[in-house]
């Protein structure tokens, strides 16, 4: 089978001034840079099948072969400049002596940098954990209920982007990038309504940065233009925020992108998550049989997504986990139920911090050599 897989050829005609010639090409003999290019673009499952055409076929998809790689929960403990990272696939613990990170509170994580503020609350920097680079912000001196950066502060289109509802109808967002002597402020109405105190995280995807409200209202800011649009969707209102069965348990909104696509997750308490994604202006509701291997890692800061990760498929992570847990605490769509007991607490507040905790989030693995 594997003889007459090889023996396929890519035909090509290439008439001559007589008409006859015509050449063909083998699909080994397709350039290597061309064939990475066409590895690159599937998915785990194609990029299989597609190696079994050929030798030179299954060389190259074995070598852009990308098996989902899980974050690991990063956590920064209270009283002692220690931080603790935890590899949920493993169930190892790790700890880093980091001084520079001495009475800071983190606000957000990707690409393995983290972006934090000093407790003068106006100092902020990035901060890569792996490498100790630590790169210095002009002093923010508003406020803000979340913020987001774009991509790496080493890559130089990098910005960082903080929100701050005034009221339900007026927003302020505040621009600085590494560099940047000032942050830039403009306010912005929103006359649909957004909810200053039940909103989700800022997600960065497509040069816009995302913003989603309890009343079913996706801000877009779009960093090209620095314009705000946004749109409402009432039908998406969490039935967890907005009905009196679920009144006094604690919920939460996260919002998250794979590959330019946005989805959206309500929790509250013990409840199922809810996920949806976003396809064509329209929010679909997930599940074991639509997800299609995504795993969402949640946290207050910001979520991030992975694709067919072994063991993790079609699961929710949250970043808690204690001194004896097995792993942390997750939600299988596949089997409808969480795994890891929730423990006992005496105040229904205590139950966000049991998924959640606040000095609590994902970050990338540390690098094969650190």
């Amino acid at each position: 089978m594997t003889d007459q897989r090889e023996k396929l050829i890519l035909s090509n005609e290439d008439v001559s001034n007589n008409g006859q010639e015509k050449k063909v090409f083998p699909f080994a003999d397709l350039p290597s840079s061309l064939l990475e290019l066409i590895m690159c673009c599937l998915v785990l499952r194609d990029n299989i099948r597609a190696s079994a055409v050929c030798k030179a076929w299954r060389k190259v998809a074995e070598a852009v072969r990308i098996a989902g790689k899980h974050p690991w929960v990063i956590t920064f403990r209270k009283r002692d400049d220690l931080i603790v990272l935890y590899d949920p696939m493993e169930r190892k613990r790790y700890t880093l002596n980091l001084p520079e990170l001495a009475g800071t509170d983190v606000c957000y994580s990707k690409d393995g940098w983290l972006l934090m503020r000093r407790s003068s609350l106006v100092d902020m920097f990035f901060f890569n954990p792996y490498t100790r680079e630590l790169i210095d912000l002009p002093k923010c001196e508003l406020s803000f209920q979340a913020i987001a950066f774009s991509s790496t502060p080493t890559s130089g289109t990098c910005v960082v982007v903080a929100l701050r509802p005034f009221t339900r109808y007026n927003v302020r967002i505040s621009i600085c990038y590494p560099g940047a002597t000032e942050w830039a402020n403009e306010d912005f109405s929103c006359s649909l309504g957004f909810d200053p105190y039940m909103h989700s995280n800022l997600v960065y995807a497509n040069g816009h940065f995302y913003c989603f409200s309890s009343g079913g209202v996706l801000v877009d800011f779009d960093l090209a233009s620095r314009t705000v649009s946004h749109q409402v969707w009432s039908e998406h209102r969490s039935p967890y925020i907005h009905s009196d069965e679920w009144f006094n348990r604690p919920k939460r909104i996260y919002l998250t992108e794979q590959k330019g696509e946005l989805f959206l997750m309500y929790t509250c308490s013990r409840e199922k998550p809810m996920v949806y994604k976003l396809v064509s202006s329209n929010w679909e509701e997930m599940g074991s049989t639509t997800l299609d291997g995504v795993t969402i890692f949640a946290s207050m800061y910001s979520s991030e997504t992975r694709v067919d990760v072994l063991g993790m498929r079609n699961n929710v992570y949250f970043p808690k986990y204690g001194l004896k847990s097995k792993t942390c605490t997750s939600y299988s769509f596949d089997e409808g139920r969480y795994h890891k007991q929730f423990p006992k607490v005496k105040y229904m507040w205590q139950m966000r911090k049991e998924l959640c905790p606040l000095r609590s989030l994902w970050i990338e693995p540390p690098p094969k050599n650190v």
